[in-house]
This record gives structure tokens, C-alpha cells and sequence, in this order.
């Protein structure tokens, strides 16, 4: 099964705007358990506070080889995450960029959205509402 997950960004310490403008994919830190096949969503933080981008999850063991030719992913400092026993990365494929102003934080907050400091998996609502609007703007 397909889990949805999103993904916090802090374009203070990375600039994911930039990447994408050059290229498709993007090696991620996987605090819990994103598998081949998932979707993410990443939530850029102000300046933009909105999902900006949709990826699908190409691959879930990232080998110390692709980890070094991005080495932006890997933390300067430790990271105080309880759920990370060894750190673990995704490499994720750019599938969708949304119009500004799609998916603010207001509007994923009245659908289910909490906070947004880690990753964390879509619930129905949330899921069901992203799926809803995705489908309107591709028309």
C-alpha cells in the first residue's frame, strides 16, 4: 500500500526551490519508513509555509555513493530525533510542482495537518483532500 508522507523543509539550510530548478531528484533523510513507490509532499517553510512540490519515492536504500554526490542531505549536526536509530535517506523523483498559494498551511491545517517540524504520514482527510485538489488543477 501507498503511503503518503510530508516532508518539512527549511530552505535556510537547503534550498529545494533551486534544486528543482535543475534537476528532477533529490536525495532525502528518512526519519521513519518511506518505501519505494510512496508519495511525499514537501512543505517549504517560509518564506512559502505551503506543499510546494509532490515526489514519488524512487528508492529506499540509498547507497553511500549517491549519499556523497549529495552531500547537502547529510545533518551538520546530530540529530536530537528519537525515532532515528541509523540514519537512513530516500532518493525521491520531482513529479509535481504546484501554483503558489495551493496548498498554505491554513488549508492543510482545516484538513488534518499538524505540525509541520517533522515527517510524518497524511491522514485520510489530509490524503483525500490533496488527492481532491491535485486532481482539479490538473484539469
Amino acid at each position: 500500500m501507498v503511503e503518503h508522507w510530508i516532508l518539512p523543509c527549511n530552505i535556510r539550510i537547503y534550498d529545494v526551490v533551486e534544486h528543482f530548478k535543475r534537476n528532477k531528484r533529490i536525495v532525502w533523510i528518512n526519519s521513519f519508513s518511506m518505501k519505494t513507490g510512496d508519495i511525499a509532499y514537501l512543505y517549504v517553510a517560509s518564506p512559502f509555509s505551503e506543499i510546494k512540490y509532490e515526489c514519488v519515492v524512487l528508492n529506499d536504500q540509498v547507497d553511500e555513493v549517491l549519499l556523497k554526490e549529495n552531500p547537502y542531505v547529510i545533518p551538520k549536526k546530530q540529530i536530537n530525533n528519537f525515532y532515528i536509530k541509523k540514519i537512513k535517506y530516500v532518493e525521491l523523483e520531482l513529479v509535481s510542482i504546484f501554483p503558489e498559494g495551493t496548498f498554505t498551511l491554513a488549508k492543510l491545517r482545516e484538513h488534518g495537518l499538524g505540525q509541520v517540524q517533522i515527517q510524518a504520514r497524511a491522514d485520510r482527510d489530509l490524503k483525500s483532500y490533496l488527492t481532491e485538489i491535485k486532481a482539479l488543477i490538473s484539469t
